[in-house]
Protein backbone atom coordinates (compact mmCIF):
# COMPACT_ATOMS: atom_id res chain seq x y z
CA UNK A 1 0.00 0.00 0.00
CA UNK A 2 1.24 3.11 -1.23
CA UNK A 3 1.43 6.45 1.33
CA UNK A 4 -2.05 7.55 0.61
CA UNK A 5 -2.81 3.59 2.23
CA UNK A 6 -0.35 4.05 4.97
CA UNK A 7 -2.44 7.64 5.92
CA UNK A 8 -5.43 5.80 5.95
CA UNK A 9 -3.96 3.36 8.22
CA UNK A 10 -2.90 5.83 10.23
CA UNK A 11 -6.04 7.89 10.68
CA UNK A 12 -8.35 4.62 11.62
CA UNK A 13 -5.63 3.76 14.31
CA UNK A 14 -6.19 7.48 15.35
CA UNK A 15 -9.72 7.41 15.37
CA UNK A 16 -10.03 3.93 17.15
CA UNK A 17 -8.03 4.92 19.89
CA UNK A 18 -10.16 8.13 20.50
CA UNK A 19 -13.21 6.46 20.23
CA UNK A 20 -11.67 4.11 22.89
CA UNK A 21 -10.57 6.62 25.20
CA UNK A 22 -13.97 8.36 24.61
CA UNK A 23 -16.75 5.38 25.05
CA UNK A 24 -14.71 4.29 28.02
CA UNK A 25 -15.48 8.11 29.51
CA UNK A 26 -18.79 7.97 28.66
CA UNK A 27 -19.14 4.39 30.17
CA UNK A 28 -17.96 5.72 33.76
CA UNK A 29 -18.21 8.81 34.09
CA UNK A 30 -20.56 8.51 36.73
CA UNK A 31 -19.35 5.42 38.49
CA UNK A 32 -20.45 1.89 36.65
CA UNK A 33 -22.36 2.03 33.52
CA UNK A 34 -26.84 1.41 34.98
CA UNK A 35 -28.96 -0.04 32.07
CA UNK A 36 -31.57 0.97 34.03
CA UNK A 37 -30.43 4.95 34.50
CA UNK A 38 -29.49 6.19 30.87
CA UNK A 39 -26.74 8.60 32.04
CA UNK A 40 -25.54 11.57 30.00
CA UNK A 41 -22.55 10.05 28.42
CA UNK A 42 -25.51 7.21 27.38
CA UNK A 43 -27.28 10.23 25.47
CA UNK A 44 -23.48 11.68 24.04
CA UNK A 45 -22.93 8.23 22.30
CA UNK A 46 -26.38 8.11 21.15
CA UNK A 47 -26.27 11.49 19.73
CA UNK A 48 -23.10 10.72 18.16
CA UNK A 49 -23.95 8.06 16.57
CA UNK A 50 -27.16 9.97 15.32
CA UNK A 51 -24.77 11.99 13.71
CA UNK A 52 -23.33 9.93 11.55
CA UNK A 53 -26.76 8.45 10.23
CA UNK A 54 -28.01 12.37 9.58
CA UNK A 55 -24.83 13.33 7.77
CA UNK A 56 -24.88 10.56 5.63
CA UNK A 57 -21.71 9.23 7.00
CA UNK A 58 -22.52 5.50 7.68
CA UNK A 59 -26.27 4.08 7.24
CA UNK A 60 -26.34 2.95 10.29
CA UNK A 61 -24.27 2.08 13.96
CA UNK A 62 -24.59 0.29 17.25
CA UNK A 63 -22.45 0.66 20.46
CA UNK A 64 -23.28 -2.29 23.06
CA UNK A 65 -22.20 -1.22 26.68
CA UNK A 66 -21.80 -4.09 29.48
CA UNK A 67 -20.71 -4.03 32.88
CA UNK A 68 -19.29 -7.38 35.12
CA UNK A 69 -21.74 -10.00 35.84
CA UNK A 70 -24.89 -11.06 34.10
CA UNK A 71 -25.43 -10.78 30.51
CA UNK A 72 -27.30 -7.56 30.22
CA UNK A 73 -25.97 -5.47 27.67
CA UNK A 74 -27.29 -1.65 26.99
CA UNK A 75 -27.88 -1.23 23.51
CA UNK A 76 -27.59 2.36 21.37
CA UNK A 77 -28.49 1.61 18.06
CA UNK A 78 -29.10 4.44 14.86
CA UNK A 79 -29.87 4.37 11.37
CA UNK A 80 -30.17 0.98 8.83
CA UNK A 81 -28.15 -1.76 7.49
CA UNK A 82 -28.38 0.50 4.19
CA UNK A 83 -28.59 3.83 2.65
CA UNK A 84 -31.13 2.85 0.59
CA UNK A 85 -33.29 0.66 2.54
CA UNK A 86 -32.25 -2.33 4.02
CA UNK A 87 -33.14 -2.88 7.74
CA UNK A 88 -33.24 -1.22 10.94
CA UNK A 89 -30.18 -1.99 12.59
CA UNK A 90 -30.30 -4.10 15.77
CA UNK A 91 -27.92 -6.32 17.91
CA UNK A 92 -28.15 -9.06 15.60
CA UNK A 93 -27.11 -7.07 12.69
CA UNK A 94 -24.32 -8.45 10.94
CA UNK A 95 -21.02 -6.36 10.20
CA UNK A 96 -17.71 -7.71 8.73
CA UNK A 97 -15.19 -6.67 12.12
CA UNK A 98 -11.78 -7.56 10.25
CA UNK A 99 -8.83 -7.32 12.65
CA UNK A 100 -10.99 -7.65 15.82
CA UNK A 101 -11.14 -11.43 14.95
CA UNK A 102 -7.54 -11.38 16.61
CA UNK A 103 -8.33 -11.37 19.60
CA UNK A 104 -10.29 -14.07 18.86
CA UNK A 105 -7.54 -15.69 17.61
CA UNK A 106 -5.92 -14.89 20.51
CA UNK A 107 -7.93 -15.92 23.32
CA UNK A 108 -7.92 -19.19 21.68
CA UNK A 109 -4.02 -19.66 21.72
CA UNK A 110 -4.59 -18.21 25.71
CA UNK A 111 -6.50 -21.53 26.04
CA UNK A 112 -4.19 -23.48 24.47
CA UNK A 113 -1.62 -22.12 27.03
CA UNK A 114 -4.31 -22.38 30.19
CA UNK A 115 -4.47 -26.63 29.14
CA UNK A 116 -0.83 -26.92 28.93
CA UNK A 117 -0.40 -27.81 25.38
CA UNK A 118 1.41 -24.68 24.80
CA UNK A 119 3.75 -21.72 26.51
CA UNK A 120 4.05 -18.25 25.92
CA UNK A 121 7.75 -18.74 25.10
CA UNK A 122 7.22 -22.15 22.86
CA UNK A 123 9.07 -21.78 19.86
CA UNK A 124 6.74 -22.27 16.98
CA UNK A 125 9.14 -24.16 14.69
CA UNK A 126 8.35 -26.86 17.68
CA UNK A 127 4.86 -27.12 15.74
CA UNK A 128 5.56 -25.61 12.51
CA UNK A 129 9.24 -26.96 11.47
CA UNK A 130 8.96 -24.40 8.11
CA UNK A 131 9.85 -21.72 10.69
CA UNK A 132 12.81 -23.02 12.40
CA UNK A 133 15.74 -21.31 10.50
CA UNK A 134 14.21 -17.58 9.93
CA UNK A 135 16.69 -14.55 8.51
CA UNK A 136 15.99 -11.12 9.32
CA UNK A 137 16.71 -8.12 6.86
CA UNK A 138 19.18 -6.03 7.27
CA UNK A 139 18.12 -2.80 5.47
CA UNK A 140 13.61 -3.59 5.27
CA UNK A 141 13.39 -0.36 2.85
CA UNK A 142 15.72 -0.55 0.25
CA UNK A 143 16.41 -4.64 0.05
CA UNK A 144 15.55 -8.42 0.53
CA UNK A 145 19.08 -8.66 1.80
CA UNK A 146 19.60 -10.87 5.29
CA UNK A 147 21.20 -12.28 7.71
CA UNK A 148 20.41 -15.14 10.21
CA UNK A 149 18.09 -14.75 12.89
CA UNK A 150 19.43 -15.38 16.52
CA UNK A 151 16.49 -15.37 18.18
CA UNK A 152 13.38 -18.14 17.85
CA UNK A 153 9.91 -16.91 16.91
CA UNK A 154 8.01 -17.25 20.34
CA UNK A 155 4.20 -17.67 20.73
CA UNK A 156 4.12 -14.72 22.44
CA UNK A 157 5.61 -12.90 19.41
CA UNK A 158 2.31 -13.79 17.33
CA UNK A 159 0.30 -12.65 19.83
CA UNK A 160 1.91 -9.21 19.88
CA UNK A 161 2.88 -8.52 16.88
CA UNK A 162 6.23 -8.54 17.93
CA UNK A 163 7.91 -11.69 15.64
CA UNK A 164 9.25 -9.63 12.98
CA UNK A 165 6.96 -10.40 9.92
CA UNK A 166 5.30 -7.87 7.62
CA UNK A 167 1.79 -6.66 6.11
CA UNK A 168 0.78 -5.65 2.83
CA UNK A 169 -1.94 -3.07 4.93
CA UNK A 170 1.13 -1.41 7.13
CA UNK A 171 4.31 -1.03 4.57
CA UNK A 172 5.28 -0.91 0.78
CA UNK A 173 9.06 -1.63 1.17
CA UNK A 174 10.67 -5.13 -0.95
CA UNK A 175 9.30 -7.77 1.83
CA UNK A 176 5.71 -5.98 1.33
CA UNK A 177 5.90 -6.42 -2.44
CA UNK A 178 7.06 -10.14 -2.26
CA UNK A 179 4.01 -10.79 -0.06
CA UNK A 180 1.43 -9.16 -2.29
CA UNK A 181 3.28 -11.43 -5.20
CA UNK A 182 3.03 -14.38 -3.50
CA UNK A 183 -0.94 -13.78 -2.18
CA UNK A 184 0.31 -13.47 1.49
CA UNK A 185 -2.73 -11.00 2.44
CA UNK A 186 -4.49 -9.92 5.28
CA UNK A 187 -7.45 -12.26 3.90
CA UNK A 188 -9.10 -14.05 0.89
CA UNK A 189 -11.37 -11.10 0.09
CA UNK A 190 -10.94 -9.31 -2.97
CA UNK A 191 -12.16 -5.92 -1.75
CA UNK A 192 -8.41 -5.40 0.05
CA UNK A 193 -6.60 -6.57 -3.69
CA UNK A 194 -4.33 -4.41 -5.08
CA UNK A 195 -3.32 -4.39 -8.94
CA UNK A 196 -0.63 -6.96 -9.07
CA UNK A 197 -1.56 -8.91 -6.11
CA UNK A 198 -1.71 -12.69 -5.99
CA UNK A 199 -4.74 -14.50 -4.39
CA UNK A 200 -4.74 -15.51 -0.96
CA UNK A 201 -3.83 -19.61 -0.88
CA UNK A 202 -4.78 -21.85 1.89
CA UNK A 203 -3.65 -21.66 5.26
CA UNK A 204 -1.03 -24.11 5.07
CA UNK A 205 0.18 -23.06 1.64
CA UNK A 206 0.35 -19.52 3.11
CA UNK A 207 2.65 -20.63 6.00
CA UNK A 208 4.72 -22.58 3.72
CA UNK A 209 5.05 -19.32 1.39
CA UNK A 210 5.95 -17.08 4.59
CA UNK A 211 8.63 -19.11 6.19
CA UNK A 212 10.80 -18.99 3.04
CA UNK A 213 10.50 -14.97 3.19
CA UNK A 214 12.68 -12.77 5.65
CA UNK A 215 11.81 -11.36 9.02
CA UNK A 216 11.84 -7.40 9.28
CA UNK A 217 12.94 -7.33 12.75
CA UNK A 218 14.84 -9.75 15.09
CA UNK A 219 11.47 -11.80 16.92
CA UNK A 220 11.09 -9.88 20.01
CA UNK A 221 12.34 -6.78 19.29
CA UNK A 222 9.82 -4.36 17.80
CA UNK A 223 6.34 -4.06 17.78
CA UNK A 224 5.16 -4.44 13.64
CA UNK A 225 1.84 -4.80 12.68
CA UNK A 226 1.75 -8.00 10.90
CA UNK A 227 0.16 -11.23 9.62
CA UNK A 228 1.59 -12.68 13.04
CA UNK A 229 -2.36 -13.81 14.28
CA UNK A 230 -2.52 -15.47 10.87
CA UNK A 231 0.10 -17.67 12.05
CA UNK A 232 -1.53 -17.81 15.18
CA UNK A 233 -4.71 -19.50 13.62
CA UNK A 234 -2.35 -21.71 11.42
CA UNK A 235 -0.62 -23.02 14.39
CA UNK A 236 -3.86 -24.13 16.37
CA UNK A 237 -4.41 -25.93 13.31
CA UNK A 238 -1.30 -27.84 12.90
CA UNK A 239 -1.54 -27.91 16.94
CA UNK A 240 -5.25 -29.61 17.15
CA UNK A 241 -4.97 -31.20 13.64
CA UNK A 242 -9.05 -29.21 13.33
CA UNK A 243 -9.56 -26.61 11.14
CA UNK A 244 -9.69 -22.93 12.66
CA UNK A 245 -13.11 -22.60 11.86
CA UNK A 246 -13.99 -25.50 13.76
CA UNK A 247 -11.72 -24.85 16.41
CA UNK A 248 -12.88 -21.50 17.14
CA UNK A 249 -16.73 -22.60 17.24
CA UNK A 250 -15.71 -25.55 19.50
CA UNK A 251 -13.54 -23.29 21.75
CA UNK A 252 -15.16 -20.50 22.03
CA UNK A 253 -18.69 -19.97 19.53
CA UNK A 254 -20.59 -22.41 20.81
CA UNK A 255 -20.03 -22.12 24.64
CA UNK A 256 -21.12 -18.58 24.29
CA UNK A 257 -23.68 -19.16 22.09
CA UNK A 258 -22.06 -17.18 19.28
CA UNK A 259 -24.06 -18.45 16.60
CA UNK A 260 -23.21 -15.54 14.06
CA UNK A 261 -19.69 -15.14 14.13
CA UNK A 262 -18.22 -16.94 10.74
CA UNK A 263 -16.12 -17.34 8.03
CA UNK A 264 -18.79 -16.93 5.82
CA UNK A 265 -22.51 -16.46 5.90
CA UNK A 266 -25.06 -18.98 5.41
CA UNK A 267 -28.03 -18.01 3.01
CA UNK A 268 -30.59 -17.36 5.67
CA UNK A 269 -27.74 -14.42 7.31
CA UNK A 270 -27.52 -12.76 4.21
CA UNK A 271 -30.51 -10.18 4.66
CA UNK A 272 -29.01 -9.18 8.41
CA UNK A 273 -25.53 -8.25 6.99
CA UNK A 274 -24.94 -4.05 6.82
CA UNK A 275 -23.67 -2.44 3.71
CA UNK A 276 -20.30 -1.95 3.44
CA UNK A 277 -19.45 1.42 1.65
CA UNK A 278 -15.97 2.80 0.74
CA UNK A 279 -15.13 6.66 0.48
CA UNK A 280 -12.50 6.28 -2.20
CA UNK A 281 -12.51 4.07 -5.50
CA UNK A 282 -11.16 0.59 -4.85
CA UNK A 283 -9.01 0.87 -8.07
CA UNK A 284 -7.40 4.34 -7.98
CA UNK A 285 -7.90 5.73 -3.86
CA UNK A 286 -8.63 8.77 -5.12
CA UNK A 287 -11.85 10.36 -2.81
CA UNK A 288 -15.62 10.06 -4.33
CA UNK A 289 -18.58 12.56 -3.09
CA UNK A 290 -20.45 9.99 -2.31
CA UNK A 291 -19.93 6.54 -0.44
CA UNK A 292 -20.17 3.48 -2.68
CA UNK A 293 -21.35 0.28 -1.89
CA UNK A 294 -18.75 -2.46 -2.43
CA UNK A 295 -20.23 -5.81 -0.31
CA UNK A 296 -24.00 -6.20 0.94
CA UNK A 297 -26.65 -8.52 1.60
CA UNK A 298 -27.54 -9.07 -2.58
CA UNK A 299 -23.81 -9.82 -3.10
CA UNK A 300 -20.80 -10.38 -1.22
CA UNK A 301 -17.60 -11.60 -0.54
CA UNK A 302 -18.59 -13.33 2.74
CA UNK A 303 -21.65 -16.06 1.10
CA UNK A 304 -19.10 -18.50 0.09
CA UNK A 305 -16.12 -20.33 1.93
CA UNK A 306 -12.81 -18.69 1.80
CA UNK A 307 -9.98 -20.19 0.46
CA UNK A 308 -7.48 -19.05 3.81
CA UNK A 309 -9.25 -18.82 7.02
CA UNK A 310 -8.06 -15.99 8.52
CA UNK A 311 -7.04 -15.83 12.02
CA UNK A 312 -6.40 -12.12 11.88
CA UNK A 313 -9.28 -10.45 9.90
CA UNK A 314 -11.42 -12.91 8.62
CA UNK A 315 -14.73 -12.85 10.79
CA UNK A 316 -18.03 -11.86 10.76
CA UNK A 317 -20.10 -10.86 14.08
CA UNK A 318 -22.91 -9.24 15.36
CA UNK A 319 -22.58 -6.78 18.19
CA UNK A 320 -25.03 -9.13 20.40
CA UNK A 321 -22.17 -12.02 19.63
CA UNK A 322 -19.05 -9.93 19.97
CA UNK A 323 -20.68 -8.38 23.06
CA UNK A 324 -20.47 -12.12 24.61
CA UNK A 325 -16.73 -12.36 23.94
CA UNK A 326 -16.35 -9.18 25.97
CA UNK A 327 -18.52 -9.92 28.47
CA UNK A 328 -16.66 -13.12 28.88
CA UNK A 329 -13.71 -11.35 29.16
CA UNK A 330 -15.08 -8.64 31.41
CA UNK A 331 -16.02 -11.51 33.83
CA UNK A 332 -12.17 -12.84 34.00
CA UNK A 333 -13.14 -15.92 31.62
CA UNK A 334 -16.54 -16.70 32.82
CA UNK A 335 -20.05 -15.98 31.00
CA UNK A 336 -23.29 -17.13 32.51
CA UNK A 337 -22.10 -19.71 34.67
CA UNK A 338 -19.54 -21.24 31.64
CA UNK A 339 -15.79 -21.12 32.14
CA UNK A 340 -13.85 -20.61 29.38
CA UNK A 341 -10.51 -19.44 30.99
CA UNK A 342 -9.57 -19.76 34.58
CA UNK A 343 -9.04 -16.46 36.27
CA UNK A 344 -5.43 -15.98 36.09
CA UNK A 345 -5.24 -16.92 32.69
CA UNK A 346 -7.91 -14.75 31.89
CA UNK A 347 -6.17 -11.65 33.48
CA UNK A 348 -3.02 -13.09 31.37
CA UNK A 349 -4.22 -12.52 28.23
CA UNK A 350 -5.16 -9.24 28.87
CA UNK A 351 -2.01 -8.12 30.42
CA UNK A 352 1.09 -6.88 28.41
CA UNK A 353 2.96 -10.02 26.96
CA UNK A 354 5.94 -7.55 25.28
CA UNK A 355 9.12 -8.50 26.43
CA UNK A 356 11.92 -5.62 27.03
CA UNK A 357 9.67 -2.43 27.34
CA UNK A 358 9.10 -2.87 23.93
CA UNK A 359 5.73 -1.06 23.02
CA UNK A 360 3.45 -0.96 20.21
CA UNK A 361 2.82 3.01 20.37
CA UNK A 362 3.68 5.86 23.60
CA UNK A 363 2.39 3.96 26.33
CA UNK A 364 0.83 0.92 25.17
CA UNK A 365 1.86 -2.44 24.93
CA UNK A 366 -0.29 -6.20 23.06
CA UNK A 367 -1.38 -8.90 24.28
CA UNK A 368 -3.30 -11.66 22.88
CA UNK A 369 -4.31 -10.00 19.82
CA UNK A 370 -4.94 -6.34 21.37
CA UNK A 371 -3.68 -3.48 22.72
CA UNK A 372 -2.93 -2.94 26.25
CA UNK A 373 -2.87 0.38 27.77
CA UNK A 374 -0.05 0.48 30.35
CA UNK A 375 0.27 4.64 31.24
CA UNK A 376 -1.15 7.35 30.01
CA UNK A 377 1.42 9.39 28.03
CA UNK A 378 -0.71 12.37 27.81
CA UNK A 379 -2.43 12.43 31.29
CA UNK A 380 -6.17 13.66 30.87
CA UNK A 381 -6.37 13.61 26.98
CA UNK A 382 -6.66 10.34 26.10
CA UNK A 383 -8.64 8.95 29.33
CA UNK A 384 -7.77 5.53 28.91
CA UNK A 385 -6.78 3.52 32.48
CA UNK A 386 -4.08 1.46 32.59
CA UNK A 387 -5.03 -2.14 31.84
CA UNK A 388 -7.06 -1.45 28.89
CA UNK A 389 -7.67 -3.91 26.53
CA UNK A 390 -9.17 -4.15 22.95
CA UNK A 391 -8.71 -3.50 19.12
CA UNK A 392 -10.56 -2.26 16.20
CA UNK A 393 -11.56 -3.42 12.81
CA UNK A 394 -11.11 -1.78 9.27
CA UNK A 395 -14.54 -0.86 8.46
CA UNK A 396 -14.69 1.31 11.63
CA UNK A 397 -15.53 -1.51 14.03
CA UNK A 398 -14.48 -1.53 17.78
CA UNK A 399 -14.31 -2.98 21.11
CA UNK A 400 -12.53 -3.14 24.83
CA UNK A 401 -12.38 -4.44 28.38
CA UNK A 402 -11.83 -2.17 30.90
CA UNK A 403 -11.74 -4.27 33.92
CA UNK A 404 -10.57 -1.29 36.53
CA UNK A 405 -13.72 0.91 35.77
CA UNK A 406 -15.46 -2.24 35.19
CA UNK A 407 -16.90 -2.10 32.04
CA UNK A 408 -17.19 -3.48 28.48
CA UNK A 409 -17.58 -1.83 25.04
CA UNK A 410 -18.53 -2.75 21.51
CA UNK A 411 -19.48 -0.37 18.08
CA UNK A 412 -20.11 -1.81 14.86
CA UNK A 413 -20.75 0.37 11.55
CA UNK A 414 -19.22 -0.11 7.88
CA UNK A 415 -16.88 2.62 6.31
CA UNK A 416 -13.52 3.13 4.73
CA UNK A 417 -11.83 5.46 3.84
CA UNK A 418 -13.96 8.66 4.33
CA UNK A 419 -11.19 11.35 5.58
CA UNK A 420 -13.94 13.82 6.29
CA UNK A 421 -15.50 11.49 8.72
CA UNK A 422 -15.79 11.96 12.12
CA UNK A 423 -12.30 13.46 14.56
CA UNK A 424 -10.46 11.78 16.66
CA UNK A 425 -11.54 15.37 19.20
CA UNK A 426 -15.27 15.35 18.45
CA UNK A 427 -15.58 11.13 19.50
CA UNK A 428 -14.02 12.58 22.84
CA UNK A 429 -16.05 15.60 23.39
CA UNK A 430 -19.18 13.50 22.64
CA UNK A 431 -18.38 10.19 24.01
CA UNK A 432 -16.56 11.83 26.79
CA UNK A 433 -20.09 12.88 27.53
CA UNK A 434 -19.44 17.21 26.80
CA UNK A 435 -21.91 16.65 23.78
Amino acid sequence: MGATGKTLMAGRRDLLKAMAAGVVAAATAKGPVSARSPEAGHAAVQALIDGYVAGGKVPGAIVGLMQPGRFRPRWLTAGRTLFEGGRPVSPDTLWRIYSMTKPITGIAVMQMVADGRLALDTPIADIMPEFRAMRVLTDPETSLESRPATRPIRVRHLLTHTAGFGYTISGDGPLEREYRRLGLLPMSSRLLMQKGDAEAPDLRTYMERLATLPLRTEPGAAWRYSVALDVAGAMLERLTGESLDRLLERQIFRPLGMADTVFALRPAQMERLAGLYAWRDPRTMKPLERPVLIDGPEKSEWAAQPRMLAGGAGLISSAENYARFAQMLLNEGMFEGRRLLAPGHARMAMTNQTEGGVLSAAGEGHASGGRVTLFDPEPGKTGDPAGLWGWGGAAGTLFHVDRVRGCAVVLMLQSFGDDDGPSPEALRRALGGTG
